[in-house]
């Protein structure tokens, strides 16, 4: 019995230890990953504009108009759930997500890339891919990431590590002049309108309310006099059929009472009917300017997105298998022409372009053809699928060589 206690002893004090060796894995492996976090620490970061997660290196990187701006460790998709490789957009974010396929798994700073299920979001690091196809991020370097980031910005996942370089060319987008300031008038012009709108859309509020008092109060007059003109049928009924003067005089006197409350009521609802009139003109008065404004409003606001959305980036796309060319804003088509493509069976692979600057740099005559004048604006190519071919082929290449079997994320 003693031997079985001190053996149970042993093992409880074994399992505590195991415990807490794990609890001190734990804690160290998460004090890691924080230390392993980088932010740029000689400028002024800006505004994100691109992430690329290294699958290889199980990296993140995040770019601004300039370059490089925070680093920090991911877990990508385990063995059998692997984080497809290719070029996404955050198209939702959510700062408190749980996942509807994996157990109501808690997933915050949720930004999705796809919509079949593939997003970053804080969790957990083993410093190995893990997850079950979303790409984990630090938790604290998450809801970082999460403030920092909009809608639309470019997540490029590769199956490698790939740094963009700055370029210019002719054929590239010139942002028109006076875009930023324009939009950011139309867009105060908005708020203004709004505002406008929305005071006159109270005003209209009010004099309806006016108008129904006035109604109730000529209701509540018209339902007295009517009772009142009963009473008055009654009395004058009473005083035809009286018949001692004691009864005469009393229906003589009721009639006189209801005949003057009548005449009362009559004036009273006379007063009111005349108060009605000016609150409904100021009712329909109020209700056609607050129609104006609504309408100056929607206009302002149209016009404000449409301009805000030629700010938004602009996406083209050329296909080699449809010989079509394929551009979009904001995740919409805006156009679609067919292109013809030198040795089309010649792979070219998978180019991003991304123009990270809207304004010309300081020598630039934005009015005359700048490219020309040899002015260069921040570009960023960025090319992803085209090493991955290369990187693929190489792989093939080793695989005849050697007859192993080989797999890739592509």
């Amino acid at each position: 019995m003693n031997d079985d206690l001190s053996l149970a002893g042993v093992a409880f004090a074994a399992g505590l230890a195991v415990l807490a060796v794990a609890g001190d894995h734990a804690a160290a492996r998460s004090a890691r990953t924080e230390s392993s976090v980088e932010f740029v620490q000689s400028r002024i970061a800006g505004e994100p504009t691109m992430a690329i997660v290294s699958l290889r290196d199980q990296r993140v990187t995040i770019y601004d108009a300039t370059g490089w701006i925070l680093r920090a460790p991911v877990s990508s998709g385990q063995k059998g759930r692997e984080t497809p490789a290719g070029i996404f957009s955050v198209i939702q974010k959510e700062a408190e997500h749980y996942s509807n396929l994996y157990d109501d798994a808690y997933m915050p700073h949720m930004q999705r890339i796809t919509w079949s299920g593939i997003a970053l979001h804080g969790g957990p690091l083993p410093g190995y891919p893990a997850s079950h196809g979303c790409i984990r991020l630090p938790y604290d370097f998450a809801a970082r990431l999460f403030d920092l980031t909009r809608l639309g910005m470019r997540v490029i996942v590769a199956p490698t590590d790939v740094t963009p370089i700055e370029i210019a060319h002719p054929a590239l987008f010139m942002p028109k002049p006076g875009a930023d300031a324009l939009a950011a008038k139309r867009a105060a012009e908005a708020e203004d309108v709004a505002s406008k709108a929305a005071t006159a859309k109270h005003a209209a509020v009010t004099a309806s309310r006016d108008a129904a008092q006035a109604r109730m109060a000529i209701r509540v007059s018209e339902n007295l006099k009517r009772r009142m003109e009963e009473q008055l049928a009654v009395a004058e009924k009473a005083l035809a059929s009286a018949v001692s003067d004691k009864q005469k005089e009393r229906a003589t006197e009721a009639r006189a009472k209801a005949a003057a409350r009548v005449e009362e009521l009559q004036a009273k609802l006379a007063a009111a009917n005349a108060e009605l009139q000016p609150k409904l003109n100021a009712l329909a008065a109020a209700r056609e300017f607050a129609d104006t404004a609504e309408a100056a409003r929607i206009a302002a606001v149209q016009a404000a997105r449409e301009l805000a959305r030629a700010l938004q980036p602009v996406s083209v796309f050329i296909s080699r298998k449809t010989q079509h060319l394929y551009v979009r804003r904001a995740f919409e088509p805006i156009l679609e022409i067919p292109v013809a493509i030198q040795e089309p069976e010649r792979p070219i692979g998978t180019h991003v372009f991304t123009a990270t600057e809207r304004t010309a740099r300081p020598g630039c005559d934005g009015a005359s053809s700048p490219w020309k004048a040899g002015v260069l604006t921040t570009t960023w190519w960025t090319d992803v699928r085209g090493r991955a071919e290369a990187l693929r082929a190489s792989r093939q290449r080793r695989s005849r060589a050697t007859r192993k079997p080989h797999s890739t994320a592509l």
